[in-house]
């Protein structure tokens, strides 16, 4: 396996001088990319790959406590591949080719967002923006077992490009002692590209084709944060996060990550001259069982994982130096994660393990 990558990206932008309450921004981005296979085995083809993109982007100040700010993009993909021919690994099977191909891409988009305070202590994002993706080199023409992920991978040279639109709404209270968030969002994906299961198993390893569809994805994420008076040295976070996968058809996206929730016990302290910084944190992880999974995908169980951190900064004389410890999974606790590319080997992830990070300030 050998291969040679080369790219070359740009990214031009000029400001406007600001005109009473208008910011103004155009820009220019790109990127040319080129790749040569010299290796016997081949993940993805000699390819070319150019973007470019001209982009324009303005905020708007209503008031002191209200902006308003949008954006309109065009952007153009040319991707272009050879041909390629993959060697029978059974004496009884026929060489495969995989065709070259030559597509462009082009998708306008746009963005609209509104910040702003409700009676000086809640403020409020509400977001309405359209995106896209052309698809990669993998998804278009890979054929052959992905050693990082563990699976066998068949490209589709049909993909279009994916098109999105998205709406997002993030609400935040925040006094002296307590944070309060809530964020939302709900997006509509037109042409979902996605590595899909197919219940087949070639050279004992599991097969996924890349393949496209209408989807939804919609979540959030919900927590607080406090640090009591008179107790401002104890922090205490919690926050839960959630996402949800769909076809249009009903059926749940493949490789979608379970529910999490995240407590944190955390007390910061202030030293001396010598030892500054003090810290000490207990986390729980709570991971929920994923059983909203696609037609071929294994569900896979909850499991808790806790951790301890420390750490702070000594000041010596010129020498300025932080020390963080942490102890992950401290119960060492068996578990597979349901994004794990293991997870078909039922290999678990880490197990208990000990980080210790030191850095210098000259």
């Amino acid at each position: 396996m050998n291969m040679k990558l080369n790219t070359f990206s740009y990214d031009l932008k000029y400001h406007f001088p600001k005109k009473e309450r208008l910011e103004l921004i155009i820009g220019i981005q790109g990127m040319s990319q080129v790749n040569t296979n010299f290796g016997e085995e081949i993940l993805i083809p000699d390819a070319r790959t150019n973007d470019v993109g001209v982009l324009a982007t303005g905020i708007f100040e209503i008031n002191d406590q209200q902006y308003l700010q949008g954006g309109l993009r065009f952007d153009n993909r040319n991707l272009s591949t050879e041909s390629y021919t993959i060697e029978p690994h059974e004496p009884d099977e026929n060489e495969t080719i995989v065709p070259g191909i030559d597509r462009d891409y082009n998708n306008f988009t746009f963005s609209l967002g509104h910040r702003g305070q409700i009676f000086k202590v809640l403020t409020t994002r509400l977001n309405f923006a359209t995106g896209f993706r052309a698809p990669n080199l993998a998804e278009l023409s890979s054929y052959g077992v992905h050693h990082g992920s563990n699976r066998f991978e068949i490209g589709n040279p049909d993909l279009v490009s994916e098109q999105n639109f998205q709406a997002d709404l993030s609400l935040e209270y925040v006094n002296k002692h307590i944070e309060i968030y809530a964020n939302g969002f709900y997006n509509n994906m037109n042409n979902y590209i996605y590595s899909n299961p197919t219940g087949e198993t070639i050279e004992e390893v599991q097969v996924f084709e890349y393949v496209q569809n209408d989807a939804e994805l919609y979540g959030g994420e919900f927590g607080f944060h406090l640090h009591p008076h008179p107790y401002d040295w104890l922090h205490l976070e919690s926050a839960y996060e959630m996402v949800v996968g769909k076809l249009k058809n009903g059926d749940y996206l493949p490789l979608i990550p379970a529910n999490k929730w995240t407590n944190t016990i955390r007390g910061e302290f202030i030293g001396n001259d010598r030892f500054d910084k003090i810290y000490a944190a207990m986390v729980l992880d709570s991971y929920f069982s994923q059983d909203k999974v696609s037609e071929f995908e294994d569900p896979t169980d909850a499991y808790n994982l806790f951790h301890v951190r420390m750490g702070g900064k000594i000041n010596f004389k010129k020498l300025n130096m932080g020390i963080n410890i942490s102890l992950n999974n401290l119960f060492d606790t068996s578990y597979i994660s349901h994004l794990s590319a293991l997870k078909s080997d039922m290999i678990p992830n880490p197990g208990r393990n000990i980080v210790l990070g030191i850095n210098f300030d000259f």
